[in-house]
């Protein structure tokens, strides 16, 4: 026959159950603790490898590959930077200050017909614009330049010097010669090659280029009718341009035609 618990023992068992259930409740609430720290951490560790949200975790974009510029249709100015040649007018006026009043009329003009213009830098020697025109390799190289006669101070006239080696050249000096030998009051001296001059900036081209000499800086008569008629001689300029783009436009004159020098001319210090 079992025993009868009396009421002591089984006040006394209820205490070590509740002991018991109490203890459980606890080491539940440790183990989900433990639990939700162990997740975070891990959360933690994996934002700090792979963040989400950034743009580091999205696909890189193929960058598309970069087009080679066509400046077959394009002009390169380089107007004369020479600041020490003084205009027997205006000992204010130097060739460079009076170039580069043509050679901006004649971007200004150019571009307002829809053509892309380049011009080197106001401090940039002629390697230095050679450099930057053979980079570019435009249709259209054009030196724009006023001449000297040296201690006589007599020259005048218009002339204009090509690079005979480079397809198209002499059809730019010719268009821009003709074209501005029209508008100056003096006998004009001609279309040149390079070999009728030593000419670091024509010697060293590779695109289709000219080198102008508009008038003589060091004649009183031509230098102030250079400095009177700067809105004509840009206008010629221009219109001599575009007519020699108009025909490369059809015969297909390009300067790749011609490859790049391997050893430059040293340069003399003449453009």
């Amino acid at each position: 026959m079992q025993k009868k618990e009396t009421w002591l023992e089984l006040r006394r068992r209820a205490r070590w159950d509740r002991i018991a259930g109490a203890f459980a409740v606890l080491l539940l609430l440790l183990i989900l603790i433990i639990s939700g720290i162990s997740s975070c951490t891990k959360k933690l560790k994996k934002s700090e490898v792979e963040p989400v949200g950034t743009l580091e975790t999205q696909p890189a974009e193929t960058q598309p590959a970069t087009e080679e510029i066509d400046n077959s249709m394009a002009v390169f100015l380089s107007p004369s930077t020479q600041e020490d040649n003084l205009y027997a007018c205006d000992k204010n006026i130097t060739e460079e200050k009076a170039m580069w009043m043509i050679a901006r009329r004649v971007k200004t003009k150019l571009e307002e017909d829809g053509i892309q213009v380049y011009i080197c830098g106001e401090d940039d020697d002629v390697p230095a614009k050679v450099k930057q025109g053979n980079k570019l390799r435009c249709g259209a190289y054009v030196a724009i330049h006023s001449n000297s006669s040296g201690e006589s101070g007599t020259g005048e006239g218009t002339e204009c010097f090509y690079n005979s080696d480079i397809a198209g050249s002499l059809a730019l000096a010719e268009n821009i010669y003709n074209r501005v030998a029209s508008v100056t009051p003096t006998d004009d001296r001609g279309v040149k090659d390079q070999y009728q001059r030593d000419l670091y900036e024509i010697f060293n081209n590779v695109s289709p280029c000219c080198l102008l000499e508009v008038e003589f800086h060091d004649n009183l008569t031509t230098s102030r009718w250079i400095l009177n008629h700067i809105e004509d001689l840009a206008q010629a300029i221009v219109e001599g341009t575009e007519a020699y783009l108009e025909t490369t436009q059809y015969n297909n004159i390009s300067a790749d035609e011609v490859t790049e020098p391997e050893v430059y001319e040293e340069f003399t210090g003449d453009h």
